[in-house]
């Protein structure tokens, strides 16, 4: 059940409020802990025994200082690096829009370029022989791309879950489909498919990926320490008020993301209209723009800000 007005609070039926994990803010404080960031990746990348992650460290909205194209520098949302030197970086996705795939891609670019230069500078390498470290001037360590996904992103209808690398062409027409660079690829979950898919919890990651997507209210009570840890870092009452500030403030850390949005929305109703031999293509753009912003649940009044539209406009959408 839901009592709250807050989008971003459930309420149980004992009255307790529970933070949903979906938001940037709720998501690390959810991970905050290096045994559940563990746990979750353990889960997730379905290793074998002998490769599970033993020990880490993280840090949330790592910011990349490589050369980057824009004056922004990029921010991965959870950077993590084990005692083996393996890099992983998770990210939380709450919106498909353009060019989506060419985010995971550059993201992973960063990742890879920036594990490098942590392995070059860690103990481990720093401690070889002179020779040795020559010999492993172009080793790269491995890397994985993790992006669980809020929405709709695999497309066959039997899976939730599918890792991405790359293949030669011959190899596939063959059919010897091994990665030719196994130590660098992508997790992607479709956490929309999974709930179609898995009605209850069976495992630790049916937990994890359940809260993800359906949130406190939408997993079994337990009493498994990690498990009942992470629920009570999602409590309303113990959390941080700068927390709540600034999930007032502003729920999706996703600015890029909305103005792609935004921008393809305008673009394809402003196109139809001249199409159609409308003269108005630029007020279908905006009224494009509008439902688009209006489907990510802005109010009317930033939608009026941004698209010019009136008050009046806006609700007859």
């Amino acid at each position: 059940m839901n009592k709250n007005r807050k989008p971003y609070i459930v309420t149980n039926a004992a009255g307790v409020e529970y933070l949903l994990p979906t938001y940037p803010q709720t998501f690390r404080a959810l991970m905050d802990d290096k045994e559940t960031v563990k746990d979750v990746l353990n889960s997730l990348l379905h290793l074998e025994k002998s490769r599970e992650i033993v020990d880490l460290e993280y840090q949330f909205e790592k910011n990349i200082d490589v050369f980057i194209p824009g004056a922004e520098p990029i921010r991965l949302d959870a950077w993590i690096s084990t005692k083996d030197n393996r890099f992983i970086n998770v990210e939380l996705q709450n919106r498909l829009h353009p060019f989506f795939s060419d985010r995971m891609q550059l993201y992973n670019a960063y990742l890879t370029i920036r594990s490098k230069h942590d392995y070059n500078e860690s103990e481990y390498f720093k401690s070889l022989p002179e020779d040795e470290k020559k010999t492993r001037y172009y080793e790269l360590p491995e890397t994985v791309s993790i992006w669980l996904c809020n929405f709709p992103i695999l497309k066959s209808p039997e899976i939730y879950r599918d890792s991405w690398s790359v293949f030669s062409e011959h190899d596939v027409k063959t059919g010897a489909t091994l990665p030719i660079f196994p130590k660098n690829k992508y997790i992607v979950v479709d956490l929309p498919k999974f709930i179609k898919l898995h009605e209850g919890v069976d495992s630790r990651e049916a937990f994890w990926l359940r809260l993800l997507s359906k949130g406190p209210l939408g997993v079994p009570e337990t009493e498994d320490p990690l498990f009942a840890g992470a629920l009570d870092r999602l409590r309303v009452s113990v959390a941080k008020p700068e927390l709540i500030d600034s999930l007032e403030a502003y729920m999706f850390d996703e600015r890029h993301a909305e103005e792609a949005i935004i921008a393809e929305a305008y673009l394809n109703g402003k196109a139809k209209g001249e199409a159609d031999g409308h003269a108005k293509g630029r007020a279908d753009g905006k009224r494009e723009m509008a439902r688009a912003l209006k489907a990510m649940g802005d109010s009317t009044e930033k939608i009026v800000a941004v698209s010019g539209l009136t008050p009046a406009e806006v609700e007859a959408l």
